[in-house]
């Protein structure tokens, strides 16, 4: 049997030879976790009140395991499970997961390609992975602690929604109920075990929702903004002597100059964000939320600089089209945000996870146009 590791990297490569775009913390959590999972499966480490230890040196043969275990060992107790699920959720992670991909493609299972991109050569033992957590999750017999294990360590990372279809996962909350009772696992199998899924499960969500409500709430806000510009009235002009100061804001040339070079910066700077980004996202080298909080919040600024930049007016001809088309792309992109980090909340209501994968595709085109109608305004702007 695979280990949990390779199992995740065999459940979290798409058909097409990608890793799931997914929350980098979370994910490395996972990582992390599958690895001490693989650990205590093997009898290697154990938790005691001091925390979690070596138990057996002995080298397990995979090279991110081996790593692993060679860290504790030098580390000696003093730091527990939680402990060690984030220290190893950074670098090691990395180290863990391509670990786990080299073994697959010694297996002959992957090919790897450029680009962090990999091919299937073997797309059975990837079925037969999917087929076994379904019958997990919709069986009612006591499943072995290993499924258990890899069943709590996907529900923490909340990866079912993105390994299974919707169809899979309905009417399975009372038996994840049941799975997530741990005792299942603590009578079958050592105490490290349940010990790290208790950790995992507490690193992964700590780390989801510290940037998970920050990020929620600029996409919600750059919704409302988005569709306030779209469907308020026109901010109209007082009729009296001397200019108010909204006026000078939205009609001083220097002014609309200025501020159409701060937008025109702000755009660049969010999609420079969205290139790193995914650049991270491919290589997997972590840290990526930051790039995402950059990218989501410079959009929302660049949605409140559009305002003063504008006063809420479309304009005619091609400067509306370029208002639309801008506020198209903003708007699908905070509606992608919304998707991604109210997952949980979306699911309760029906929606479906892959619903952010399309907001994204759509937001990517709807920024295609705008690099030309963008060219088009400025340049009527010096000529005329």
């Amino acid at each position: 049997m695979a280990g949990l590791a390779e199992t995740l990297a065999l459940l979290t490569v798409d058909e097409d030879g990608v890793l799931l775009h997914l929350e980098q913390d979370v994910f490395d959590c996972a990582w992390a976790g599958a690895a001490l999972l693989d650990l205590a499966f093997a009898g290697r480490i154990d938790t005691d009140l001091d925390g979690l230890h070596v138990i057996d040196g002995a080298p397990t043969g995979v090279a991110g395991l081996d790593r692993v275990l060679d860290k504790i060992a030098a580390r000696g107790t003093g730091v527990d499970t939680r402990g060690w699920v984030r220290e190893l959720s950074g670098v090691e992670a990395v180290a863990i997961r391509d670990s786990a991909m080299a073994a697959l493609t010694a297996r002959g299972v992957l090919a790897a390609r450029r680009g962090g991109r990999y091919r299937w050569l073997e797309a059975e033992e990837r079925l037969a992975a999917r087929r076994r957590l379904a019958a997990t999750l919709q069986g009612d017999d006591i499943p072995d602690p290993w499924d258990v294990a890899l069943v709590a360590l996907l529900d923490a990372a909340d990866l079912l929604p993105e390994i299974l279809a919707a169809e899979a996962l309905e009417g399975v909350d009372e038996r994840l109920a049941q799975l997530r009772g741990l005792d299942l696992i603590g009578r079958e199998v050592a105490g490290a075990v349940a010990d790290i899924e208790r950790s995992i499960i507490l690193a992964v969500r700590t780390r989801a929702a510290r940037f998970r409500r920050l990020l929620l709430d600029l996409g919600t806000a750059s919704v409302a903004g988005c569709l306030a510009i779209l469907l308020l009235p026109r901010i109209g002009i007082a009729d009296r002597f001397g200019p108010s100061l909204r006026e000078r804001l939205w009609f001083d040339s220097d002014w609309q100059e200025w501020s159409g070079y701060a937008l025109l910066a702000g755009s660049a700077l969010a999609l420079s964000a969205a290139v790193f980004l995914r650049g991270r996202l491919g290589a997997r080298g972590g840290g990526g939320h930051w790039w995402r909080v950059a990218h989501v919040g410079v959009g929302a600024c660049c949605l409140a600089l559009l305002v003063v930049h504008t006063g809420l007016r479309l304009g005619v001809n091609l400067n509306a089209a370029l208002m639309v088309s801008y506020l198209l792309a903003l708007l699908l992109g905070a509606l992608a945000g919304v998707a991604t980090y109210g997952a949980p909340q979306l699911r309760k209501l029906g929606v479906s996870p892959r619903l952010r994968g399309a907001v994204l595709r759509w937001h990517f085109l709807a920024l295609l146009p705008l690099p030309a109608l963008l060219a088009v305004h400025v340049l009527l702007v010096y000529a005329y």
